[in-house]
């Protein structure tokens, strides 16, 4: 429960500080004596709290870190467990991420992930043993990002099997939690099955 508690306070600490600075962007150029288009104002803004997630990516919070709001509490506890008991088993750790469109552009969207596994440093230090799944509705994307201790056991194509059967089917339907949890079964029972 603390665990959700602190998700849900750099959430809108995050919020609040995008909140913050698009005010602040727009109040700066409504003072000023040229007058530039509402469209370009808003490009500036998304850029800006583009480049601050960038350079500062939120704090990992655990296993599921949603920033789209694909999942409702429930659902995160029951990720939460699936994933703590096959880390507790198996050592191996998996991360979610959601990212929302205004953090990202879509070309970009796989270097995010990758840097926020990097950041995160998901897995245990020296097995390099941690899976980042990184999830877009806004753009209809995943990425999976497996550690190098996990890429013995779970190939690329294992990866991309498992993204097209399980996770991608369910996310055409709208039914992101069911795709997930699917994906992650499917995940954990591969690596089971090879240890």
């Amino acid at each position: 429960m603390s665990d959700y508690f602190g998700h849900l306070k750099a959430y809108f600490k995050m919020r609040n500080t995008l909140i913050i600075i698009v005010f602040l962007t727009f109040t700066n150029v409504w003072s000023q004596e040229k007058t530039e288009n509402v469209d370009s104002l808003r490009t500036k803004s998304i850029e800006l709290v583009r480049n601050i997630f960038w350079m500062h990516p939120p704090r990992y919070q655990k296993w599921v870190n949603d920033y789209e709001d694909l999942y409702t509490f429930d659902q995160k506890a029951e990720l939460t467990a699936l994933i703590d008991n096959f880390e507790k088993e198996t050592s191996f750790e998996i991360a979610i991420v959601t990212i929302d469109t205004i953090i990202v552009t879509e070309d970009k969207f796989e270097d995010l992930s990758l840097h926020i596994a990097k950041t995160w440093g998901v897995g245990k230090r020296f097995k390099d043993n941690g899976i980042l799944i990184a999830i877009s509705k806004g753009y209809r994307r995943i990425r999976i990002q497996n550690g190098n201790g996990t890429e013995i056991l779970f190939t690329n194509e294992e990866t991309q099997l498992v993204i097209d059967n399980y996770f991608i089917p369910y996310f055409k339907k709208e039914e992101y939690f069911y795709g997930t949890l699917l994906g992650i079964k499917e995940i954990t029972r591969i690596l089971k099955s090879k240890m």
